[in-house]
């Protein structure tokens, strides 16, 4: 079979320069009004991207954002330092300068908090009269809770929880292809009927990692407390443990450690295709192999009775502007400029879930890639998305151990309440020992 793509072959795009967009205005100028003002903002400088939690190369930068900064800003010279070549503890040791940096809600404390690199702009965007109503609301509303009223970063790409499938293994036994707005019953019902075993090989229903249904969740849970800074176990998350251990619990379904952590899954789904349903995050989309070789569409993630309509939380990347960066304003400039209109549709046209609503930008979804023809385009952009956790910086101590708990729920090594009770125990144990360390 041929190898699925990698996300550096197909993430490639030239993004077009255009106006930066002032009070959500394609066309509305930002310069400065006072012609000495505007010498100085424009005199030459160097911004440094770090890769943060991205995997970018420096090749995927440079097709992705920084030619399409080049051109907007020629007194500009972009930089990108990769994590794949360098860490950040490297670069804080040795004093190298950066600016931006690419990173997710849980990632925030240990890329910006541990190194005091966190910066509020809502000067510079107040100076602008950048319009933060082009963003879905829970995009800012998380951003205000990460920043306790102010904003470190703009969104610039999001993600969030979709049910990928093999139409293939739906034709090949008879059943109706999942469709948009199930429950989660009514998906379980489907694993049921596509897990059996035929001419040797097993095949399994549907598979996931729960962590991001934690993270993302339809339902109102917390996961850690801000309040108290306590990892909780309460009813919310047995009903999400609930729900996904059983998809992993059906007769013949050989629920593994790699399985319930969904290191087992991608394989599964792209090379072996003896799975029939894969709950992932939205861009992993642009990474499926060609059409030919694996036959996949999507339908919007199941929904919990209590939360019909409601798909998960986005989960964003914020492009953060540093605390030591000496170029604050066109740092932000830079960064508005990336979430305008014509940049986000040439995002979309690869397949990137955007961050702002807009027609045209969903109408240019996937149209760079050949394996979006004919897919369910219109459940990448949901109606309704489910308003973001409450914020803890603590979240990231708390979630590998839950991921361990679910384990041993779908491996039989203990029963749900045992596994909740000790989660909790651990992962508070966790939350203590990094706050001692941050005294």
């Amino acid at each position: 079979m041929k190898p699925y793509k990698t996300i550096a072959q197909i993430a490639l795009l030239a993004i077009a320069g255009t106006t930066l967009a002032g009070c959500g205005k394609s066309g509305e100028s930002n310069s400065p009004a006072n012609p000495a003002d505007k010498e100085k903002a424009e005199q030459p400088i160097e911004l440094v991207f770090y890769g943060g939690q991205s995997n970018w190369t420096d090749e995927m930068f440079w097709s992705l954002y920084g030619n399409a900064i080049k051109k907007k800003f020629p007194h500009i010279t972009p930089k990108f330092l990769s994590n794949q070549n360098v860490k950040l503890k490297e670069l804080i040791t040795a004093g190298e300068q950066i600016d931006l940096m690419l990173v997710t809600s849980t990632g925030t404390p240990a890329y910006m908090f541990n190194y005091k690199l966190q910066n509020d702009i809502s000067d510079v965007l107040n100076e602008l009269k950048f319009d933060l109503n082009r963003f879905d609301s829970s995009l800012i509303a998380l951003q205000r809770d990460i920043a306790k009223g102010g904003i470190y970063g703009l969104p610039v790409f999001t993600q969030f929880p979709l049910l990928f499938y093999n139409r293939s293994l739906f034709d090949k036994f008879g059943v109706s292809y999942p469709k948009d707005g199930m429950t989660w019953d009514e998906a379980y019902d489907l694993a049921v009927k596509m897990s059996r075993t035929d001419g040797g090989i097993m095949y399994y229903g549907l598979g996931t990692n729960v962590q991001w249904h934690l993270k993302t969740s339809q339902l109102p849970v917390t996961v850690v407390d801000p309040s108290t800074n306590k990892a909780r176990s309460d009813g919310k998350i047995k009903q999400v443990f609930d729900n996904f251990s059983r998809f992993f619990m059906i007769p013949g379904y050989v629920g593994t450690a790699a399985m319930a952590k969904g290191t087992a899954q991608e394989n599964m789904f792209f090379k072996d295709q003896n799975l029939a349903m894969w709950a992932h995050y939205s861009n992993v989309a642009r990474r499926m192999p060609d059409t030919e070789m694996l036959n996949w569409d999507v339908a919007s993630l199941p929904q919990y009775a209590e939360a019909k309509g409601v798909a998960a939380a986005y989960d964003p990347y914020y492009l953060y502007v540093t605390s030591t960066t000496k170029h604050k304003r066109q740092a932000v400039e830079v960064s508005a400029f990336l979430t305008s209109v014509e940049n986000q549709i040439e995002l979309a046209k690869e397949g990137f879930t955007t961050v702002i609503r807009d027609k045209a930008v969903q109408d240019a979804f996937g149209k760079n890639n050949k394996n979006y023809t004919g897919k369910n385009i219109k459940a990448f952009f949901p109606e309704k998305v489910a308003a973001a956790s409450p914020y803890s910086s603590y979240y990231t101590q708390a979630d590998a151990v839950l991921l361990n708990a679910f384990s041993d729920v779908v491996t039989g090594k203990k029963d749900v309440n045992t596994a909740l009770r000790e989660y909790e125990e651990e992962a508070n144990k966790k939350i203590e020992d990094q706050i001692r360390s941050e005294k």
